[in-house]
């Protein structure tokens, strides 16, 4: 049995996996933090990207692939920044191998971490009494949905994933911070916005884990600001978006 991980959930169609609970993340921009996979049940992380069945942990996201008229994957067209042979393929393994144990409501291996929502997948997947209890004995979090649109509860624990001007102001309008990613060519942010301090283009200089500023809003007593990057995307084919010196990294 893997005691770096445990299901936090399963239904007919997914499972949501923590791992890191007794080994830290190696990944460098999030630092040590508990990464909560959403990964589809059926199918590998590449297969199912392939199939285009993604869409059932990853929603409308714009950053999935593009089909053709026969559903066949178009090569080349999929933005997403996870690269799935490292984490997702890994955790699907060890899962497959039925390696990891259940939570059953024992979530007391998050007391004191810091917890990612959504490694891999959309964290409105997961059922929100996990997120609240899991939330309440973590020392952190972070986590980023595209489903905002339908479920406002969410809004104190994760971000709106915004891809565009327009989806930020809706998303403010509604009580959201959110997490933008700038379009091509864009060198300037908004007042509210603030660029991510873990980016390369902010020098990287702390890590998710140490920042801790995209976990969804305090509503009235909200003062922080939302969080804006350029689009690291293995296809962007671009030099840095952004250009802003001195983004701060405390005092949140």
């Amino acid at each position: 049995m893997n005691n770096n991980g445990l299901i936090l959930h399963e239904d007919q169609d997914i499972a949501v996996i923590a791992t890191g609970l007794n080994r830290d993340s190696e990944n460098s921009k999030t630092g040590g933090m508990v990464q909560v996979y959403i990964l589809y049940r059926h199918e590998s992380p590449s297969e199912a990207i392939m199939s285009g069945n993604d869409s059932v942990i990853c929603g409308d996201c714009i950053f999935r692939a593009q089909y053709d008229t026969n559903g066949a994957m178009i090569p080349g067209t999929r933005r997403c920044y996870v690269t799935i042979w490292q984490g997702p393929r890994s955790v699907w393994n060890c899962y497959r191998a039925g390696r990891y144990a259940y939570a059953n409501g024992d979530y007391s291996a998050f007391a004191g971490r810091v917890v990612r929502w959504g490694a891999y997948g959309d964290p409105a997947l997961i059922p929100l009494p996990i997120i609240r209890k899991v939330s309440a004995v973590a020392a952190g979090r972070t986590g980023y949905t595209h489903q905002w649109r339908v479920y406002p509860e969410l809004r104190p624990y994760l971000m709106a994933s915004c891809d565009s001007i327009e989806d930020a102001i809706d998303a403010t309008a509604n009580g959201w911070r959110y997490f933008r990613v700038a379009s091509k060519g864009e060198t300037g942010i908004r007042r509210n916005e603030i660029v991510c301090p873990a980016s390369a283009e902010s020098g990287k200089r702390t890590t998710c884990e140490n920042c801790r500023l995209c976990s969804g809003s305090r509503g009235r007593r909200e003062t922080r600001k939302s969080v804006v990057i350029q689009d690291h995307s293995s296809i962007a084919g671009t030099k840095p978006l952004i250009q802003i010196k001195g983004a701060r990294v405390s005092g949140y």
